[in-house]
């Protein structure tokens, strides 16, 4: 096993899947929090396209630096977590993208504007289980590298 490939390995899970984790799950609801709506959405508009790539290529990555042999769960989990940030760059963001400059054609509170408002909220929520998806698959896989990592460790 090279201490290279290992470090490339560690650094690379702890980077994405604490970044991706930090910010759907603190920095995000902050902002939201924080900021003024049309503020919140044009930070989110320059945040996402990266973010989702990086959900979709980080498992890969992880996968191909693995300091050991991959399992099917562990080779599976990785799967679901890039299908899950590609659903969300080609796809999704896409989708909500153009429901959010489709309504803004509308007066805030008029029958279009809720109801594009609407089905932005059903596609946002979608792909908020995408993102839960991949911190729950990616954190499954880290679950079993730490039991490897477990196993060379003397007691």
């Amino acid at each position: 096993m090279s201490a290279l490939k290992t470090t490339a390995h560690l650094l690379l899970y702890s980077l994405s899947f604490g970044g991706v984790t930090y910010y759907s799950y603190v920095a995000s609801p902050i902002a939201f929090k924080s900021l003024p709506r049309e503020q919140f959405s044009a930070l989110q508009s320059h945040v996402f396209p990266q973010f989702f790539i990086t959900q979709a290529i980080a498992p890969i990555f992880i996968g191909l630096t693995s300091p050991f042999a991959l399992t099917t769960a562990g080779l599976s989990a990785l799967a679901i977590g890039a299908v899950s940030g590609l659903a969300n760059s080609i796809w999704l963001l896409p989708k909500t993208k153009a429901l959010k400059e489709e309504r803004l054609k509308y007066e805030e509170g008029s029958d279009e504007y809720k109801q594009l408002s609407k089905e932005f909220g059903k596609w946002h929520g979608v792909s908020l289980l995408f993102n839960l998806t991949w911190v729950l698959s990616v954190g499954g896989f880290g679950v079993g590298f730490a039991k490897n990592i477990a196993k060379i460790i003397p007691k």
